[in-house]
């Protein structure tokens, strides 16, 4: 019966995801909702319900049966293919629950693309994303068991290499290519413009609908990644008032200081958990109330960086260039949590009204 209570799980939890998907894609497209909220909704949605399956699962011990039923231990490190047969599984339904919107997301976002190619692409996209959560989970059984120590190393290593390996791990989650001879020059061109500087530049498929573009890897070995949307849809001074803004966070080194926030904040946790000087639930509680402390300053100093990120851009290519491309890529680009609380990015709106406040300020002055 094990093999029936995991495929039930998996069916089962696609299925409710997919449906309730469906409806919430269907709710939001009859509000007339942004293409920026749609999206939104569609990634908590897929995201919960491979959380579901992961819980169900969990809860049943399908996995340990599974292994049971082919004749595996279910002990440590046996329990590892459980783990990963478990992340497969979430990546399936995730992909599932994200298809019961894709028809409604097709019509919001006027995309011109089949359900098979959109799947192949989601599957990627979460088997990726499960792949990365498995390592973490080994990473720190590995270590809790092995060399007896608090997951410490573990976090750390990751957070390292997620800085150093941050442009291959895009190229992995998502497809990318090398721009073409003509194309090529023009990013040259504006990048000069820009005053960005990378040392290699990918275009990701945008499915022609989709127009992101960030800037990934460790210093000296910077990659440019901007899907082919953008570039098909805004002309030059909007792409380069884009590329004024990443080469602006680059030289503020916005994504480090991210980087170094959420490292900072889950090694106090970790410290408090292995080497509690206090007690163990006083230490916890203080460190992490030391953790959620660096958190909120580097929430707080990032979005700071930011807005003078949008001012160093302004000032190499124009007040009204910046804020007119950020407008006009505002239900384009995906933003995620923007504006909210602990979100390390200020909403597009308050970025965009201080661009054209200041500016409206220049003119009245002068």
């Amino acid at each position: 019966m094990a093999p029936v209570t995991f495929a039930g799980a998996l069916v089962g939890v696609s299925l409710l995801g997919a449906g309730w998907s469906r409806l919430s894609a269907a709710f939001h497209e009859r509000r007339g909702s942004s293409v920026q909220r749609f999206r939104k909704r569609v990634r908590s949605n897929w995201l919960y319900a491979a959380i579901l399956f992961v819980g169900v699962v969990w809860w049943t011990n399908a996995d340990r049966a599974v292994l049971t039923s082919v004749g595996l231990p279910t002990d440590w490190p046996w329990a590892i293919f459980g783990w990963a047969l478990v992340a497969v599984g979430a990546a399936v339904v995730a992909t599932v629950s994200y298809l019961g919107a894709f028809p409604v997301a097709r019509r919001v976002r006027d995309a011109d693309i089949g359900a098979g190619t959109a799947a192949a692409k989601m599957f990627r996209y979460q088997l990726f994303i499960a792949a990365l959560v498995f390592c973490v989970v080994t990473a720190l059984q590995v270590e809790f068991r092995v060399l007896e120590t608090s997951g410490l190393l573990t976090m750390l290593a990751f957070v390292a290499a997620a800085y150093v390996f941050s442009a291959p791990l895009v190229g992995v989650s998502q497809t990318t290519a090398a721009p073409a001879a003509a194309t090529r020059e023009r990013l040259d061109r504006l990048c000069d413009r820009a005053g960005l500087s990378v040392a290699r530049i990918r275009l990701l498929d945008g499915g022609g609908h989709r127009s992101d573009h960030l800037t990934r890897g460790p210093v000296g070995r910077k990659t440019l990644f901007l899907t082919d949307s953008l570039l098909d849809r805004y002309d030059d001074e909007a792409v380069t008032a884009l590329l004024a803004v990443d080469a602006a966070r680059l030289g503020r080194f916005v994504y480090e200081l991210r980087l170094f926030t959420v490292g900072a904040a889950a090694g106090l946790v970790f410290l408090g958990v292995a080497w509690p000087p206090f007690g163990f639930v006083l230490s916890f509680l203080t460190f992490a109330g030391i953790g959620v402390i660096v958190l909120v300053t580097g929430e707080y100093a990032s979005k700071r960086l930011i807005y003078r990120a949008d001012e160093a851009a302004a000032q190499r290519v124009g007040r009204a260039a910046v804020a007119d491309a950020l407008d006009a890529t505002a239900d384009e680009v995906d933003t995620g949590r923007a504006g909210s609380f602990l979100s390390f990015e200020p909403s597009l709106a308050s970025r965009i009204g201080r661009l054209r406040d200041a500016g409206g300020a220049g003119e009245t002055e002068a």
